[in-house]
């Protein structure tokens, strides 16, 4: 190792180091508890353990992938939700070699932010030279207030597929190094499987870098990195085409008006997430709609775009900072949605960025349009990373880095309760049963108990907890409301039905379950009652999943008259 690498890679591992130590106490409460309790709830947290257990199971994009153990006997069901398959690398090992799909999750939540900051680190470093600014702007990324807003979604957490990306496109257009166009193929792929958002959101802001540092090129560059995107494309295609084959068969798609009320308000910008350990309760708050970027993150990007516009001393740093200045812009637009609103007022705009995007295939199929603020974020971090490099470099205002990095981190910091994960059953069922898990109330809808249960004990189960639902749900659980045997009919064709009712569930309800003729109870304890009703019918058991249906049809009908 040559004396400049090493002088390189120590402020890197340093701020590794101080990515880490940040993260740790963020998530404290779980450090100790890592195999077993996730943070939050138990709603998308463990829903996504689920889909890590899952990806880990099965090889993605097979057929098996694609059919989800909710929702049964339903086919494609993955498609109803994220498939997160940008964690596989990290996430399937942990599981192969303990089994543990809680652990799994939690290193991948532990890792994200120190990653999203340390790729971050290396972009700003690359535009700056400073260390300290790279620092800074890992720093305003991976801890900025946004983060706490979504510390219940891991697959915004995600995010370091970005930084990486444009890191390794600036330094190809500067160096022409094959290594660096690896990183930025590296860094795309991993910010297109992340998650839908970055997915439709980011490759709108490579285009907009082409615009801006492409402008000049030789040509045998932008074939190259044309061809690394459409290498990107090529690998990606096959998920999408999947998503879109069983979205379009179960009629799945987001209402106009729906995607317009999960658009965030122009106010939103002074709006904080309902965790802010430091705001929260000073400026408004939301769970979606809150933009608050912080106001250490303002002054730094507002540092160094001011200073890369005036002063002829940083002047290489001007396309630099007019590009994410605009992308924040950019982003923060799209973040608007379709229609532009202020406190739930119109504003008259005829087009909006967003209204332009929904012109695309597959564009309905996002909700929530604010999400577009992650990318918003890293535009801003970036510029904010200008600023700490310009302080870095004054003798006499260098002092002023290290307060805005305690007030950086106290504006992002969050907080929230640890919840431990379900047990399994202790009673086995067949493998690909058929399970109605019951929790405290019939219409519980906010926890992904029953399919973690599912995926981990082999089972499916006729619960589901998504971005979508198929239409028979509802008319399912006003039927077990009404206490009528017709809502097992449809899933008793099939298969024997097993239903498990949890302690807390209504007495009415358990009642009616024992007075069902045909129900054999095989387990009654404190952790719960097991009913067994057999298969309706004779003869040779139909497969156990239904074929996908055809575009607009019912995919099961409940009769309830």
């Amino acid at each position: 190792m040559t004396a400049r690498e090493e002088n390189r890679r120590w402020p890197m591992l340093l701020a590794a180091t101080g990515y880490l130590v940040v993260a740790a106490l963020l998530f404290r409460s779980v450090l100790l508890v890592l195999p077993t309790h996730l943070f939050g709830d138990l709603g998308d947290p463990l829903l996504n353990t689920s889909i890590l257990a899952w990806n880990a199971k099965h090889l993605p994009l097979s057929n098996d992938w694609w059919n989800f153990p909710a929702f049964a006997p339903l086919s494609g069901v993955t498609a109803f939700t994220e498939h997160l398959l940008g964690a596989y690398p990290l996430t399937s090992p942990i599981i192969w070699f303990t089994g543990n799909a809680v652990l799994a999750y939690n290193a991948l939540q532990l890792l994200a932010l120190p990653l999203n900051g340390l790729a971050t680190f290396a972009l700003v470093r690359e535009l700056t030279g400073s260390w300290i600014g790279g620092f800074i702007g890992g720093l305003a990324f991976a801890f900025a207030p946004y983060t706490g807003a979504h510390a219940l979604h891991i697959q915004m957490l995600m995010a370091f597929g970005m930084p990486l990306a444009l890191y390794g496109l600036h330094r190809y257009v500067k160096h022409g190094a094959m290594r660096d166009l690896v990183l930025f193929g590296l860094g795309l792929i991993s910010a297109t499987l992340s998650n839908a958002y970055t997915l439709v959101f980011f490759p709108i802001l490579v285009a907009l870098w082409l615009l801006f540092f492409l402008r000049h090129a030789d040509a045998r560059r932008w074939i190259a990195i044309a061809a690394a995107i459409g290498a990107n494309a090529l690998l990606v295609a096959p998920l999408l085409i999947g998503y879109h084959v069983r979205q379009m068969a179960y009629g799945l798609s987001r209402d106009y008006r729906d995607i317009v009320s999960w658009s965030a308000g122009i106010e939103a910008l002074g709006v904080v997430p309902p965790q802010s350990a430091l705001w929260a309760g000073w400026l408004p708050d939301s769970y979606e709609q809150s933009l608050f970027p912080g106001f250490a993150i303002v002054a730094l990007a507002t540092l160094g775009v001011g200073v890369s516009l005036v002063s002829d001393a940083q002047r290489e740093w001007r396309r630099v900072a007019l590009f994410y200045l605009t992308g924040a812009f950019l982003m923060w637009a799209l973040a608007l949605g379709p229609e532009v609103r202020w406190f739930n007022v119109d504003v008259p705009s005829r087009y909006t960025p967003y209204s332009l995007l929904l012109e695309l295939p597959g564009s309905h199929s996002i909700r929530v349009p604010s999400r577009a603020w992650l990318l918003a974020t890293l535009c801003l971090a970036v510029c904010a990373g200008l600023g700490a490099a310009w302080l870095a470099s004054r003798r006499h205002a260098k002092w002023l880095v290290a307060p805005l990095a305690a007030l950086l981190i106290a504006e992002g910091w969050f907080g929230g309760p640890t919840v431990p994960a379900p047990m399994p059953l202790s009673i086995r069922v067949p493998p690909d049963a058929v399970v109605l898990d019951l929790l405290r109330t019939i219409r519980d809808d906010g926890r992904a108990d029953p399919q973690y249960l599912g995926v981990i004990g082999n089972y499916r189960v006729v619960n589901g907890y998504s971005g979508y639902s198929p239409r028979h749900v509802d008319a399912l659980r006003q039927a077990l409301v009404d206490h009528n045997p017709a809502a097992f009919v449809p899933f008793r064709q099939r298969a024997d039905v097993y239903v498990v009712a949890r302690p807390g569930l209504d007495l009415q309800f358990v009642t009616w379950l024992d007075s069902l003729r045909d129900a054999d109870r095989l387990i009654d304890s404190g952790e719960a009652k097991v009913y067994r009703l057999r298969r309706i019918g004779t003869g040779p058991p139909p497969p156990p999943l239904l074929p996908l249906p055809k575009a607009g049809d019912p995919s099961l009908t409940i009769d309830v008259n």
